[in-house]
């Protein structure tokens, strides 16, 4: 079972940090709402941001951007993101999953590092990030013939 309660005490940081709307204009708005979306979605609906790894954890929400983002702007983010891929089970995997996301927070949504990124302009777009992370669509119907 996944505990939120290890999240809350990200709340003040995120409530500084986050825009209202968007993404924000600063690395720091950025960043907040790139790893907020990743915990919101996984402890709401149980979304990854990568679901081809060989354990099939992935579920329905297309969150690869805002990790692709984190991966490609924010020193050592990388090496945490990509411990997704080392997750070998299903039923090791959603606890894997939640640890990777809270190191994420802990190690980043702190005020030392977002302090530094509140200074500089937003990069890109959390929206429109490529590669490494992937998602892919699974119908789970097959689509009706019309005739």
């Amino acid at each position: 079972m996944m505990n939120w309660d290890i999240f809350k005490k990200f709340d003040s940081i995120l409530s500084k940090y986050m825009p209202s709307n968007g993404e924000g204009e600063t690395m720091a708005s950025q960043t907040a709402t790139a790893i907020n979306k990743l915990i919101y979605k996984w402890y709401n609906d149980g979304d990854v941001y990568d679901n081809q790894t060989p354990h099939n954890l992935g579920w329905a929400n297309d969150l690869s951007s805002y990790a692709n983002w984190l991966h490609r702007n924010i020193p050592g983010a990388a090496t945490i993101l990509e411990q997704v891929w080392d997750l070998q089970n299903k039923e090791d995997a959603e606890m894997g999953y939640t640890e990777i996301l809270y190191t994420l927070a802990d190690k980043y949504l702190c005020e030392d590092f977002m302090s530094q990124l509140a200074e500089q302009k937003k990069t890109g777009s959390i929206y429109r990030a490529n590669s490494p992370f992937h998602y892919s669509q699974q119908d789970d119907e097959p689509l009706e013939e019309e005739f």
